[in-house]
C-alpha cells in the first residue's frame, strides 16, 4: 500500500507540514507523538477507556520514506516515480496449453494466453490509444488464433507476435509485465483499485487524522494526502473552513461530482418546522450510516459545523462500524452471522423541498462485498481481501428500518438480540470518539464504514446548524488515481 500523509510538527498555534512521501519497499516510518496536537479544533473532548494519555499511541505507517519537509519559501516539487527497466530475455510458444512463455531477463518466467494477447493487441487497427479502447469487433474474434512466429525486439523491450492469420501485434515489455498472471501481480493492481484499511477505535482521539481547508483548495498534494487518508483511515477532520454556507461545494469541487438525493445537493441540518427527517430535531441523533435505503449508498458525506450550539450537548460521535463488526465477530460469531444474513428492509418516504420521495431497499445490517467469498477461495490473501473489502458496508439507522421484516418468525427475536449487541460495542466509549465540532471544521468520512451520531441538545444558548453534502466513491478514488499518476506516487500502466 502506498500513502502520502501530513504530520503535523510543531505546536497548535502555527500549522506547519512536514511531506511524507511514497512508500518504499524495505524503509519504514513510524509517526508518534505523546500528546494531541489537535486537542485546539475540539470545543471539548473526552478521553475513553482509562487510556493513558502520555502513551505514543497513533496509526502506525509502515514503509514510510520522508521525503522532505515544506515551509512556506520551499518549492512542493512532484514526487519523482523511480526509473525500473522491464526487459525480456526470451519468448517461446506452447500450443498445447496455448500460452506464450516469456522469460524475463530477472529471471522469472511468465505466461499468456493466446487468446488474450490476440484480443489485447495494440497495433492501431485493434486498440484507439487516445481512448484507451478496443476496436475489434466481438463478432469478428478468432477463438483459435494463434503465433505463427514470435521475436524479442529492441533489446528486450518488445515482442512481437505474427499471428496464424498475418496479422502482426507488439507487445512492450514494461506493458507486459504489470498484467502478467501470476499471483503477485494479479493483487498488485489492489492498492489502485481500493486502498487497504486501517481500523482504529476511541483512541484514535489522541490524533485524529486532519487536513487544512485551504491548503486542499490549493494544494494538490495536501488533497493527494487527504484522498488517501480517508479512504486509509475512513475519516479525515479538516479545519479553518469559513463559518458560512456553500463551502461543502468548493471542497467537493476540488474532488468530482457531488451526488444529488431527494434532499438536494447539500443538506442543511437545523431545527425545523414540521421535519421531513428525525436529524433536524434537537434530540439525541442514534449512530447511523446516511441513506441506507439506496442501492448505490453515498459512499463519502462531507459534514460543516457552521454554528455550534453553545451550551451542553450536540456533541458529535463517530466510529469505525466495520471495526467493531469485526469486533463482534470474534467475541460473538452467531450474532455476527446473523447480521451479514438476515436481509433488512430499508426505508424513507416522504416530501422535502425536491418533492415526495419512496426509497425501499432490502440489505443486511453488515453487507459483504459480493466478491468477498470468490477472493477467500481463491487465494487466501488476507491483504488482497482487505482491500478489496471484505465488508462492502454497514447498513445501519434506526429511523429508517421498516416494519416489514421479511424472515420467518422464530429468527426475529435472534436478529434483534444480535443487533443490539452490534449497537451496544459501536456506542461504546472504547469503539466511539465523542467530541464538540468547531465552527469552520468539516467532517469527512467514509460512509459506506464509518457511523456517526449527535447527542441532543436543548433550546438555549444559539441554534446549531450545519450543511453537508455526499460523493461516490467512484469520484473520490477517480481523483486519488489521477494525482497519484501526476506526482508518482503509483507508477501508471
Amino acid at each position: 500500500m502506498q500513502v502520502l500523509r501530513h504530520a503535523l510538527v510543531g505546536g497548535t498555534q502555527r500549522h506547519s507540514f512536514r511531506r511524507l512521501g511514497c512508500i518504499t519497499p524495505g524503509l519504514g516510518y513510524n509517526i508518534s507523538s505523546t500528546a494531541c496536537p489537535f486537542r485546539s479544533l475540539f470545543l471539548s473532548s473526552r478521553p475513553c477507556c482509562g487510556m493513558e494519555r502520555e502513551v505514543k499511541k497513533i496509526w502506525k505507517v509502515p514503509e514510510m520514506k520522508v521525503v522532505e519537509e515544506a515551509g512556506e519559501n520551499n518549492k512542493k516539487e512532484p514526487l519523482q516515480k523511480k526509473s525500473c527497466t522491464v526487459t525480456v530475455a526470451s519468448v517461446t510458444v506452447n500450443h498445447i496449453t496455448r500460452m506464450l512463455e516469456v522469460n524475463w531477463t530477472a529471471g522469472e518466467t511468465d505466461v499468456f494466453p493466446y487468446v488474450w494477447l490476440r484480443d489485447n493487441c495494440l497495433c492501431s487497427a485493434c486498440f484507439h490509444a487516445v481512448s484507451n479502447s478496443r476496436l475489434h469487433l466481438i463478432k469478428d474474434f478468432d477463438l483459435h488464433a494463434q503465433p505463427s512466429t514470435v521475436q524479442v525486439l529492441g533489446e528486450g523491450k518488445q515482442v512481437e507476435v505474427v499471428w496464424s492469420d498475418g496479422h502482426i501485434g507488439k507487445y512492450p515489455a514494461a506493458w507486459l509485465r504489470p498484467r502478467a498472471f501470476n499471483a503477485t501481480q494479479r493483487f498488485a493492481r489492489t492498492p489502485k483499485l481500493r486502498l487497504n484499511r486501517i481500523y482504529w477505535d476511541a483512541k484514535l482521539l489522541e490524533n485524529i487524522p486532519q487536513a487544512s481547508f485551504q491548503e486542499l483548495l490549493q494544494d494538490d498534494t495536501v488533497l493527494l494526502s487527504w484522498l488517501q487518508q480517508l479512504e486509509v483511515m475512513g475519516f479525515v477532520l479538516v479545519s479553518g473552513a469559513p463559518s458560512e454556507p456553500g463551502q461543502v461545494y468548493k471542497l467537493a469541487e476540488r474532488v468530482g461530482f457531488i451526488k444529488k438525493t431527494h434532499y438536494g445537493e447539500s443538506f442543511t441540518v437545523k431545527k425545523k418546522q414540521d421535519p421531513s427527517n428525525v436529524a433536524y430535531l434537537s434530540g439525541p441523533l442514534q449512530l447511523h450510516g446516511d441513506l441506507p435505503y439506496y442501492e448505490y449508498m453515498p459512499g463519502v458525506q462531507f459534514i460543516h459545523c457552521i454554528v455550534q450550539y453553545e451550551g451542553e450537548g450536540g456533541e458529535s460521535l463517530v466510529t469505525d462500524a466495520v471495526h467493531v463488526a469485526h469486533e463482534l465477530k470474534r467475541l460473538h460469531p452467531e450474532k455476527y452471522r446473523i447480521l451479514t444474513d438476515t436481509p433488512v428492509d430499508w426505508f424513507d418516504i416522504g416530501t422535502d423541498e425536491l418533492g415526495e420521495f419512496y426509497k425501499v431497499l432490502k440489505r443486511p445490517m453488515i453487507w459483504h462485498n459480493l466478491d468477498y467469498h470468490i477472493i477467500v477461495n481463491f487465494c487466501q490473501l488476507s491483504a488482497a481481501v482487505d482491500a478489496i473489502g471484505e465488508i462492502q458496508r454497514i447498513n445501519l439507522s434506526q429511523p429508517q428500518r421498516d416494519s416489514f421484516f421479511s424472515i420467518p418468525a422464530n429468527e426475529v427475536a435472534g436478529w434483534y438480540n444480535a443487533m443490539v449487541t452490534y449497537y451496544h460495542l459501536l456506542s461504546d466509549p472504547c469503539y466511539c470518539l465523542r467530541f464538540k465540532m468547531a465552527p469552520g471544521s468539516i467532517l469527512t468520512f467514509d460512509n459506506l464504514r464509518i457511523v456517526h451520531g449527535r447527542t441532543g441538545y436543548d433550546l438555549g444558548p444559539g441554534e446549531r446548524h450545519v450543511e453537508g453534502c455526499y460523493m461516490d466513491w467512484d469520484e473520490v478514488r477517480s481523483r486519488r488515481r489521477v494525482l497519484e499518476v501526476k506526482f508518482g506516487v503509483h507508477s501508471p500502466e
